[in-house]
């Protein structure tokens, strides 16, 4: 007994001592970081008072949430100001978000030494394509030297000789395959974002690095199209259902693309969760798959090169790439890099910029022109007098024809449907300085949400102090939107009346009529604008010519959103008749 006495009294207390200590370190500890993940909120710039008390901040409620971008977005409209923070990330600083036009173009232009961009596109980006300038900040050296080699790549010469007539074929096959689909639905509607899908696809890829007519997803969908009878499978009342074609490897490879960043964009540790997601036999296949094609497509172009000499007569960006690569090796006095990371990663960057948007973008115009006929009639009527012979002779424009006409009434429906769409609805900046905003203090390092959608754009703007906007002013030149119909959509906004050198009035269309970052603006806006903007106005032109898009009823006509890499419509569907 008094052994056991002694064991558990006072001798026994040195030999506690360490866990009793150890014990309070760690509960140190485990309160300093604590304390440290808890969000620290910018002084004076509006946030959600509940979230300061939680480690992830507003992440709950922004998970909760119907559309987590709009969520985002309309944060500022929540607070009744132009400037807001969340808190997005434990043991960062809080995200701030500028929901103001004048102030999005004074960062994105003027203060392109003060913002640039941030680590979240690289993060969500670069396991795909690690060497593309889009991951880049400005002050990259690789970014200047990328731009230089892409420079051709958006030139009149290559949009007109080499992009045009692929991007023009591959829409008359889009055609042809929607009056196979017509054909067989009478009059019923079918699902067509897979095809516009395809269509763009198919058009970039060629674009890209000439992709062969073996590998047309359109060509295979046409097949399968053609060989289908809907009415042995099908109920009247309900849409018709085509089978998909088989998938060919390597362009579902590419489709692949949009899918991995759109994994890296749903989680706050993107670049973990894209390695991981390369673990699953689909992703990991789709990699290896578009490593073979690059490969596979580089030794044909190389081929090409060898044959022409010093000729440059591309049939593909990557042949521009190549030919650019060997001119610059034979000044510098050095062997080319014809696999170099930069052209294979460029080159995929491409690829991603003129599919997934584009194919987005059609998807909703199709669905503002089922809802908006008036519209849809005053197009139709504008294209036909724009393009007389071919009216006359009762065949589609050729490219050339659509090349070199002038329809106001195209661009203006385009810019709204590509204001109103919000198809990409964010861009990030990250201060890298210390600087302010409205008057409000921005650490260095801080990440900067800026808004493509919302209010000033598609919503009324939120009132800004006079100092502020003073300060934005000069940097933003055109007129804010009328609140009475900025949330409606009217491409009639785009239009404005001029004398011409004859002394009469004619209507021309006006880009600069009213606030639209869809492309966002300043020195690092879209790079492939121009490219996209030819296979819009190329596909929208060959398919309302031949084509009346009848409004289609119910939840398959209806406006819901998918949120992926951009903001897909949630059902796009297509009821059409002959023109």
């Amino acid at each position: 007994m008094a052994g056991t006495t002694r064991l558990f009294g006072s001798e026994a207390l040195p030999c506690l001592l360490p866990y009793v200590l150890g014990s309070w370190i760690i509960v140190a500890l485990l309160a300093v970081l604590y304390r440290a993940a808890l969000p620290k909120p910018l002084p004076g710039i509006p946030y959600n008072q509940e979230s300061v008390g939680r480690i992830f901040g507003d992440l709950k409620d922004m998970r909760k949430a119907k559309y987590r971008r709009q969520w985002i977005w309309s944060q500022p409209r929540q607070h009744g100001a132009p400037l807001s923070q969340a808190f997005l990330f434990p043991f960062r600083r809080p995200t701030v978000i500028v929901s103001d036009y004048r102030t999005a173009v004074d960062i994105c232009s003027r203060r392109i030494k003060e913002f640039d961009r941030g680590t979240r596109n690289r993060e969500c980006v670069g396991v795909t394509a690690p060497n593309f300038h889009f991951t880049m900040e400005s002050r990259d050296p690789r970014f200047r030297m990328h731009r230089e080699i892409l420079r051709d790549l958006m030139s009149p010469w290559f949009l007109n000789e080499v992009a045009a007539p692929r991007v023009y074929d591959k829409a008359a096959l889009l055609v042809d395959l929607w009056r196979t689909k017509q054909s067989k639905a009478h009059d019923r509607p079918f699902a067509a974002g897979h095809d516009l899908y395809l269509a763009t696809l198919d058009m970039i890829s060629s674009v890209a690095f000439g992709m062969e007519e073996s590998k047309s997803a359109l060509k295979g969908e046409l097949y399968a199209a053609r060989s289908f009878n809907p009415s042995a499978f099908e109920v009247e009342t309900e849409p018709v259902c085509f089978p998909p074609a088989p998938e060919d490897p390597e362009m579902e490879a590419l489709m692949d693309i949009p899918d991995m960043i759109a994994v890296a964009q749903a989680s706050p540790f993107p670049a973990l969760a894209q390695w991981l997601a390369l673990l699953k036999p689909k992703h990991a296949r789709a990699h290896w798959h578009r490593r073979a094609l690059l490969k596979r497509q580089t030794e044909r172009c190389l081929y090409s090169l060898a044959l022409l000499g010093d000729k440059n007569a591309p049939d593909s960006a990557l042949h521009q790439l190549l030919w650019r690569e060997k001119m610059a090796a034979s000044r510098a006095g050095r062997r080319p890099d014809f696999y170099s990371p930069a052209i294979r990663d460029e080159v995929l960057g491409y690829l991603l910029g003129g599919h997934d948007t584009t194919a987005t973008l059609l998807a909703w115009w199709t669905k503002y022109m089922m809802r908006y006929q008036d519209v849809q009639a005053r197009l139709r009527q504008a294209l036909r007098e724009a393009h007389p012979n071919a009216s006359l002779e009762g065949r589609p424009p050729t490219m050339s024809e659509i090349s070199s006409a002038s329809v106001p009434y195209l661009d203006a429906v385009l810019e709204e449907t590509l204001r109103c769409a919000s198809v990409a609805t964010l861009i990030v900046r990250k201060a890298t300085c210390d600087t302010e905003i409205h008057g409000y203090h921005i650490p260095k390092g801080t990440d900067v949400v800026i808004p493509l959608t919302g209010p000033s754009l598609t919503e009324p703007a939120l009132e800004v102090s006079h100092s502020s906007r003073e300060k934005a002013e000069g940097s933003a030149r055109v007129s804010a939107w009328s609140d009475d119909d900025i949330e409606q959509y009217k491409p009639e906004r785009w239009l404005r009346t001029e004398t011409d050198a004859l002394g009469q009035t004619v209507v021309v269309f006006d880009a600069q009529a009213g606030p639209n970052l869809a492309f966002s603006t300043g020195p690092r806006q879209c790079f492939g604008k121009k490219q996209a903007l030819l296979q819009i106005k190329t596909t929208v032109s060959l398919l309302l010519w031949e084509f009346q898009f009848e409004p289609v009823e119910g939840s398959l006509g209806g406006w819901e959103i998918q949120e992926r890499l951009v903001n897909l419509p949630k059902h796009c569907y297509v009821k059409l008749s002959k023109a």
